[in-house]
C-alpha cells in the first residue's frame, strides 16, 4: 500500500512538473528582454513598442513602431539585423543620431564584458520578436 502511495505521489509530481513546463512555454517569451526594453527603450518607443513613448515628440522624426518590424519587411523578422541596429557599433545605418548606440552604453556598465553586452541585446531582440504584429 505504501509503495502504491509513493508511486501515485511520484506520478502527481511528474504531472505537475510537465504542467509547469507547459505554462512556462506559453508565458511571455523573454521577461529579461522586456525588462531591458522598458528600462532602456520605452522612453522613446513606448512600453508597447509602438513609437509613442513620453520622449517621442521631442525628436525630429518619431521613433518607429517596433511591433511592425516584420510586417515592414515582408513578414520576416530579421533578428541579426535588429541586433546590429540596437548594438549600433560598426554599422553606418543605425537609425537617427538620436538613438543611443546601446552596444557602447552597455559596455560602459561595470562588470559587463562583451558576452554580457551581446546577451542583453539578444534578450531585447527576442522580446521584440515576441511583440510583432501578426498578419491578418
Amino acid at each position: 500500500m505504501r509503495w502504491m502511495n509513493l508511486t501515485l505521489l511520484a506520478a502527481l509530481i511528474a504531472t505537475a512538473a510537465v504542467a509547469r513546463s507547459q505554462e512556462r512555454s506559453s508565458s511571455p517569451p523573454d521577461d529579461q528582454g522586456r525588462a531591458l526594453f522598458v528600462q532602456h527603450c520605452a522612453a522613446c518607443h513606448g512600453t508597447a513598442g509602438r513609437g509613442d513613448g513620453p520622449a517621442a515628440d521631442t525628436f525630429r522624426a518619431r521613433p518607429p513602431d517596433l511591433t511592425r518590424l516584420a510586417s515592414r519587411n515582408g513578414g520576416v523578422f530579421v533578428a541579426d539585423r535588429v541586433h546590429r541596429v540596437i548594438d549600433g557599433r560598426g554599422i553606418t545605418a543605425h537609425g537617427s543620431p538620436e538613438m543611443p548606440v546601446w552596444g557602447e552604453v552597455f559596455k560602459r556598465k561595470p562588470n559587463l564584458d562583451e558576452e554580457a553586452v551581446k546577451a542583453r541585446i539578444e534578450a531585447i531582440v527576442r522580446y521584440l520578436r515576441s511583440i510583432q504584429e501578426r498578419s491578418s
